[in-house]
């Protein structure tokens, strides 16, 4: 079972990637319409949470969005909810890629969880959130990381989502007020 859910996802990701290759923003946005602006920022951010380097059409697509959209805040929540998707989705990639792992990779990756669960929680999960909503760095390596160790994932969906969402609400707001 979980060998098919990595095999799905394994083609989910390489299906979006190949997506983002052929399309660029500007032409999501001429073959959906501006009316369809929530769609559009939504999937250019589930795409772009799947990769490393994607990520940074999702900040074009919200400032764009945002600068003549009437509701800039909301750009950004449906921004963060589709970075959202795309992380839980590349955490069940990591969870389900750890069922490959060999028998020493394996112990270590054990003895990494009993460290991490040895720490104070409330401790990890800030350090999710502030990861999420204020790095570059891109969020799939912390939740690959935290997936492939087992890091149970109800630790990690709340501070997860609440920093997707934070980063694009406040660059949609900013811009929509002319700050930034």
């Amino acid at each position: 079972m979980r060998i098919a859910l990595f095999v799905l996802l394994s083609l989910l990701v390489t299906g979006c990637m190949v997506m983002v290759l052929v399309y660029s923003p500007v032409e999501m946005v001429g073959i959906l319409g501006l009316r369809n602006s929530y769609l559009i920022v939504f999937f250019v951010s589930l795409i772009g949470a799947f990769t490393s380097f994607t990520t940074l059409t999702t900040y074009p697509v919200v400032v764009a969005m945002a600068a003549g959209h009437p509701h800039p805040f909301a750009i950004g929540v449906v921004a963060g909810l589709g970075l959202s998707a795309g992380d839980i989705l590349f955490y069940y990639f990591g969870f389900a890629a750890r069922e490959l792992a060999g028998g020493s990779l394996e112990k270590r990756l054990e003895k990494i969880l009993q460290r991490l669960t040895r720490l104070p929680q409330i401790a990890i999960q800030a350090f999710i959130y502030f990861y999420v909503a204020f790095t570059p760095f891109p969020n799939n390596l912390l939740t690959g990381i935290l997936a492939f160790t087992g890091y149970p994932f109800r630790k990690v969906v709340v501070p997860l989502v609440l920093g997707d969402i934070t980063l694009p609400a406040l660059v949609a707001v900013l811009v929509s007020r002319s700050l930034i």
